[in-house]
């Protein structure tokens, strides 16, 4: 199994050689993912981030008694506004991130551009791709051991005796590869948790993985592209992307 093309960049903050590779790389039909620290992204409450966030704003001035949260919710939508205009070649303050009714991200008016958004403490993650659908789930690695309430709660019975051949310490770390998985696949669909993750599995080889049903058996090859890559941070970032067929 040969893992597709996602190119990752460091993106700690607006400008930087991230902004001119990001968008030659999905042009070139790879998806991007970009991961940076939420405090390189921070702002300070005023006039540039009300108009930063146009109607966002109030969503984040309603999470004023988690100082946290609001801190990270704010540098994450400047992570996708910058982001997306490097892409786009636009002001960042003309771009508006809205929500789908299953709570996904999107830019209004510009479905041409897919993201999708994940953080896990300081870290954020967004990732993108043209014309197509795109889901990312990040969580940080070796927090705990084998994660048993969490596999026996999310993994199908073929993921199960998978993950009980492993040696033990790589169990926990398997258990946060396919949980990501799931995450970034439930994502890219728009279902949320709609989609109950032990109907569905994945077979993880390398960096790559092909999606399965609850009995092993391949399900949908060809029409979804699945990585599952380890960063330099100590976290794991999963990926599901699909674009529709068609020139």
């Amino acid at each position: 199994m040969t893992a597709p093309a996602v190119t990752y960049l460091r993106a700690d903050g607006p400008g930087g050689a991230w902004t001119e590779a990001a968008g030659p790389a999905l042009r070139a039909g790879t998806s991007v993912v970009l991961y940076a620290s939420a405090g390189s992204w921070s702002v300070p409450d005023g006039p540039g981030l009300r108009a930063l966030l146009g109607r966002d704003y109030e969503r984040y001035r309603a999470a004023g008694h988690r100082p946290a949260a609001r801190a990270r919710f704010a540098a994450s939508r400047r992570l996708v506004k910058h982001a997306a205009a490097a892409v786009l070649d636009v002001p960042a303050d003309d771009l508006e991130l809205a929500r789908s009714p299953a709570g996904r991200p999107y830019l209004r008016g510009c479905d041409r551009l897919g993201l999708s958004l994940s953080h896990t403490g300081d870290l954020l993650v967004l990732a993108l791709i043209l014309r197509g659908a795109i889901g990312a789930d990040a969580e940080a690695l070796g927090r705990s051991g084998c994660r048993a309430l969490l596999a026996q709660r999310a993994c199908t019975t073929y993921e199960l005796a998978h993950l009980r051949a492993l040696p033990a310490p790589e169990r926990g770390d398997a258990v946060l590869r396919l949980w990501t998985l799931k995450e970034a696949y439930t994502k890219a669909l728009g279902v949320g948790t709609a989609l109950p993750f032990h109907t569905f599995g994945f077979r993880v080889e390398g960096t790559a993985a092909v999606l399965h049903d609850d009995n092993g058996e391949p399900v949908r090859p060809g029409e979804w592209t699945f990585t599952t890559h380890r960063l330099g941070t100590g976290h794991v970032v999963s990926t599901a992307s699909a674009r529709p067929p068609g020139p």
